[in-house]
């Protein structure tokens, strides 16, 4: 795809972004919760603002590159990784229900891990099960948001 190609692309997934950024600021709170520093809203919002802050910083760049020679970077892409990564995400999100948050969370680092090519053991088990635990903790305890333990571990 030409470089013009791929600014049009940016500029209709600017749009995307931003009409979903609107419909974030659309979803209803309960009484009371406007006060709150985290809502329902406050990660939909904040996503639709880093989006449109990503696709503003690329099409800058593709405007820069326009006047450049050609870019073959596209074929030098290394589609592995991105494609493993892409399926261990989709994992993730269906083992959150059995696993639970912190066995899940702790899998898919661990998983994303090994296929960035990270091989100590110590990296592959201690620092996701500490990410996961703490993080967990963060949300549970410290604004207590309820993030299951998991169908199996529950039972």
């Amino acid at each position: 795809m030409s470089i013009r190609g791929h600014i049009v692309v940016t500029l209709i997934l600017f749009v995307l972004i931003g009409a979903y950024g609107i419909q974030a600021l659309m979803i209803p709170l309960f009484p009371g919760q406007e006060l709150e520093p985290f809502k329902p809203r406050t990660m939909p919002v904040t996503l639709a603002a880093v989006g449109l802050l990503l696709c503003a910083i690329r099409i800058v760049q593709l405007f820069r590159l326009q006047d450049a020679e050609p870019v073959t970077r596209l074929n030098a892409f290394v589609w592995r990784p991105a494609t493993l990564l892409c399926a261990t995400m989709l994992a993730y999100g269906f083992l959150m229900g059995p696993l639970g948050f912190v066995v899940a969370t702790t899998l898919f680092l661990a998983a994303g891990f090994v296929i960035l090519g990270e091989r100590r053991k110590s990296m592959l088990i201690i620092l996701p099960l500490a990410f996961s635990s703490i993080f967990y903790l963060l949300m549970t305890r410290g604004l207590g948001l309820y993030l299951a333990p998991g169908a199996w571990l529950a039972a």
